[in-house]
C-alpha cells in the first residue's frame, strides 16, 4: 500500500506540474529582422532598437516567455508558415498573410519612393515610362496598397531586384545599381548629410492610406489563450502611454502614428 501511495503521490505531482506548464505562456520564438532603428547591431556587437524594447515590455506585461531569433525576411515567412517561428513584428497585413498569422495592428507610416535628385524622376508614371530604370525590394516584404501594385507591375517587366534584407537593398541603391528604393523616411535617418542631400523622397501615393503594420502571431502555434494575453498586454501598453513612449524613443517625431486598438 505504501508503494501505491507513493506512486499516486508522484503521479499527482507530475499532473500538477503538467498543469502548471500548460498554464504558462510560451516560450514563443520571435523572428526579428535587421532594420534601421527597429533591430540593429551597435558598435559593440549587441543588438538593440525598438524591437528589443518592445518585446521586453510585452513579455513583462503578458507574462509570456519570448525567445529571439534573427532571420531574413524570406526565411521568416517560410518559417512562420511551417510553424518554426511563432511571432514577428511590424508585419504589413494582407489576405494571404491572414491565413498564416493573426496581426494585431500597432502603427501606421508613410512609405516613400527614394530616388536620386540628379535622375530627375518626378513621378511614378515617369519611372514606369523608362524601361531602363530598375527598383530594389526586400523579398516577401509588403510596402502598402499603393506601392505593392507598382512592384508587381515592375516584376512582370523584369525590373525589380529582390534581395534578402534592408542592408542589401540599401547597398544596391547607394551603389546606383538601381534607381528606386521604397523605404520609411526614418529608416534613412543617420545617413551622412551630404548623401541625404542627393536623395529625393517622394510620396507617390499620398492619396492612399498610410501603410499599417503590427504584431503577427502564428495561427498554427500560438494558443488562443496566449494570443488573448498578448493582445491585452498590448492594449494596456497603449492605454498607459508606454507604447507611444517606445515609438517616440526610437522613431523621429511625426513619422509614424499609433493605431487605435
Amino acid at each position: 500500500m505504501a508503494i501505491w501511495r507513493c506512486t499516486l503521490a508522484a503521479l499527482g505531482l507530475w499532473l500538477s506540474a503538467q498543469s502548471c506548464a500548460a498554464d504558462g505562456c510560451g516560450p514563443y520564438r520571435v523572428g526579428l529582422r535587421e532594420y534601421p532603428r527597429l533591430y540593429q547591431r551597435a558598435a559593440a556587437g549587441q543588438f538593440g532598437g525598438l524591437d528589443k524594447d518592445f518585446f521586453d515590455a510585452l513579455a513583462e506585461r503578458s507574462g509570456c516567455k519570448l525567445e529571439f531569433q534573427l532571420e531574413s525576411q524570406p526565411r521568416l515567412w517560410m518559417r512562420l508558415a511551417r510553424g518554426d517561428i511563432d511571432m514577428a513584428s511590424w508585419v504589413v497585413p494582407s489576405e494571404q498573410r491572414a491565413t498564416v498569422v493573426r496581426i494585431l495592428p500597432i502603427m501606421g507610416g508613410r512609405m516613400m519612393a527614394v530616388t536620386w535628385r540628379d535622375a530627375g524622376i518626378k513621378s511614378e508614371a515617369e519611372f514606369l515610362a523608362d524601361p531602363a530604370l530598375r527598383a530594389v525590394a526586400i523579398s516577401q516584404a509588403l510596402y502598402g496598397p499603393g506601392y505593392d501594385p507598382l512592384l508587381a507591375q515592375l516584376r512582370t517587366q523584369g525590373r525589380v531586384s529582390d534581395v534578402a534584407d534592408f542592408d542589401i537593398a540599401w547597398r544596391a541603391f547607394a551603389g546606383r545599381r538601381v534607381a528606386l528604393m521604397l523605404a520609411y523616411p526614418w529608416s534613412l535617418a543617420g545617413q551622412p548629410p551630404e548623401l541625404m542631400a542627393q536623395l529625393q523622397l517622394s510620396d507617390w501615393h499620398a492619396a492612399e492610406t498610410a501603410t499599417t503594420s503590427g504584431l503577427a502571431l502564428s495561427r498554427k502555434t500560438v494558443r488562443e489563450a496566449d494570443a488573448h494575453k498578448l493582445e491585452q498586454a498590448l492594449r494596456a501598453m497603449r492605454l498607459d502611454g508606454s507604447l507611444a513612449q517606445l515609438l517616440a524613443r526610437h522613431l523621429p517625431a511625426g513619422t509614424v502614428r499609433l493605431l487605435p486598438p
